[in-house]
């Protein structure tokens, strides 16, 4: 769904920058991208390992085509933050000059409908098709709380991205440059599994177009 320029303007000003992201005790999800074949590995311990469809395994990064590709790791307690704080990071490269789709999605679990709430890493399309901004999203059981941070992503570049969900605030971090705002969004636990670089595997929703060498989950003890 598009958004006209002046919609997106007031909603960057009232961004706020942080000199540092919040930390974070345990990696739940750590997946490095660097095999050759079988399942989506996780290195972090947590068994987060993931089901590749139509990825393609490029040295040691995945490179996903905009239409089919997704990788689908099964639901864990683990990924599921409640009150915790949580962060989703990844580094990402967009293809093409222009993006496809209204977004691309990085690293999401549950849907706007899912009960108990939801979290979502995306590139969200501007009015203008050439720029894609990073966009954080987390529903919990107070609000639902996103940051659109200002940088382009659709360059051509490679970016390291994150989303991170404190208990007062959520934050988007772009190539270590912060944004946040100061709002509770409360518990976030359902029963979804977590998809890289797509929304919805059926139908086929907001798929990647790009390359991806890694991504990851953290999650306060």
């Amino acid at each position: 769904m598009k958004h006209g320029r002046l919609a997106l303007v007031v909603l960057v000003a009232v961004l706020v920058p942080l000199t540092a992201s919040p930390a974070l005790a345990v990696l739940k999800a750590n997946w490095q991208m660097n095999e050759t074949s079988g399942p989506m590995s996780d290195s972090s311990g947590s068994g987060n390992n993931g089901t590749l469809t139509d990825v393609a395994r490029t040295g040691a990064l995945y490179v996903f085509n905009g239409s089919t590709s997704r990788v689908a790791v099964p639901d864990s307690d683990s990924l599921d933050p409640a009150s915790k704080n949580i962060r989703l990071n990844a580094r990402v490269k967009v293809a093409g000059a222009s993006m496809d789709d209204d977004s691309y999605d990085i690293v999401r679990k549950g849907l706007s409908t899912t009960s108990g709430g939801n979290y979502k890493m995306e590139i969200k399309r501007s009015s203008d098709s050439t720029v894609g901004r990073l966009n954080c999203v987390f529903k919990g059981n107070s609000a639902t709380v996103n940051v659109l941070a200002k940088p382009d992503l659709v360059d051509g570049n490679w970016h390291t991205i994150a989303c991170a969900k404190t208990a007062t605030s959520v934050i988007a971090t772009v190539d270590g440059k912060n944004y946040a705002r100061t709002k509770s969004a409360g518990s976030i636990s359902n029963s979804s599994g977590v998809l890289v670089g797509a929304k919805t595997a059926s139908p086929l929703d907001d798929v990647f177009e790009g390359s991806m060498d890694y991504a990851g989950i953290d999650v306060a003890q």
